[in-house]
């Protein structure tokens, strides 16, 4: 089958070269052209990605054979570029949160809405995990009753790999690039989709940064949020982990129900992981508690097994005419939630997510 020709679109972003070695491993894409307005780094970079290069990506959109692209630009000029991308009737993977506000996120959902033929996605790949198969089913097997509290934690690093990886505007609350617009999307999208239950309210506190480099982002943020029967869950995130922490990476999920739980601690950068499930439920038999090892396939590239599934499936998505795993409205019910945290912050109480 003849592969999807790939445009990318951003460089001043971490994630093109991380992402670079996927593309091996993935032959429903071809990767033909990328395009970065800073000519400079553009030429730089492309000494490493070595294909056709455009300073500016309406070029690149013009080319017959670009049948997706994928979006690194700041958050704040995402919007505008994945409504370039429909009207010229490209498929697009736009790099999550896809804006810098709720009001970027509504207009990709607009796009959406006057482009209905064209795929627009964006990458919360936590859901194509093969651990999160498991506890998914678990969950709607009954196994953990009732989910009544979650917990997930995720600390990336400090604020100091954005000035190294040549992304600054990601030190800069207004393009969005705050830990809780920026990471906490990822878990808040998680347990949406786990628990397919909306989230109502949110209370938030953040810690203001301390030290070099130059920002107005928070270091860390941890919110408490309210699901619409009741069921509450703490997330915490931020760029405060040190630089010697194993793997760089702090990662934790729990979800706790009425006869059972199911605690996670992410392997990121390895292939082999632990999900605990503990059940009282009738059908759990003797083994109420049980240690369950998942073993990822080991692919190169930035987020592996669970990368590489969530961008075979938006692959298939574009095939056969289907729903990608990720709708836009997903994206914007995301990120009124975290934008409801930040609001919290600054009123100091609880506030109101719009669900409709």
């Amino acid at each position: 089958m003849q592969p999807l020709g790939l445009g990318i679109i951003g460089l001043h972003h971490q994630h093109p070269r991380w992402y670079h070695a996927l593309w091996n491993n993935l032959p429903q894409y071809m990767p033909l052209a990328v395009a970065e307005a800073d000519e400079a780094f553009l030429a730089e970079e492309n000494e490493f990605f070595q294909l056709a290069p455009y300073a500016n990506y309406s070029a690149l959109l013009d080319r017959d054979d670009i049948d997706v692209v994928i979006i690194w630009l700041p958050h704040s000029q995402m919007p505008a570029a994945v409504a370039a991308a429909a009207a010229a009737g490209k498929h697009v993977i736009v790099e999550k949160p896809g804006a810098a506000d709720v009001a970027g996120l509504q207009q990709i959902v607009d796009t959406a809405r006057r482009h209905p033929k064209i795929k627009i996605s964006s990458p919360y790949c936590w859901r194509t995990h093969p651990v999160s198969d498991m506890l998914r089913s678990a969950v709607q097997a009954g196994l953990l009753g009732p989910i009544r509290t979650m917990e997930g934690r995720l600390q990336a690093g400090g604020p100091h790999r954005y000035l190294r990886d040549h992304a600054p505007w990601m030190l800069q609350a207004g393009q969005g690039g705050g830990p809780m617009w920026n990471l906490g999307v990822h878990w808040i999208d998680y347990f949406r989709w786990l628990t397919n239950r909306q989230i109502v309210s949110v209370s938030g506190v953040k810690v203001t940064p301390t030290g070099p480099p130059q920002r107005d982002i928070e270091d860390t943020a941890q919110a408490l949020l309210v699901f619409e029967d009741g069921a509450t869950a703490m997330i915490e995130v931020g760029y405060a982990l040190p630089e010697s922490y194993p793997g760089k990476r702090d990662i934790y999920l729990a979800f706790r129900g009425t006869i059972g739980d199911a605690v996670w601690t992410p392997a990121w950068g390895g292939a082999e992981d632990e999900l605990l499930i503990v059940s009282e439920h009738e059908n759990a038999g003797e083994n109420r508690c049980r240690r369950i090892p998942v073993r990822s396939q080991n692919i190169p590239g930035y987020g592996g097994h669970m990368a590489w599934q969530w961008l075979s499936d938006f692959a298939e998505a574009v095939r056969n005419n289907s729903q990608p795993l990720v709708s836009p409205y997903d994206m914007l019910a995301a990120g009124r939630v975290a934008e409801a945290f930040y609001r919290s912050c600054d009123t100091g109480c609880a506030e109101t997510v719009q669900t409709h």
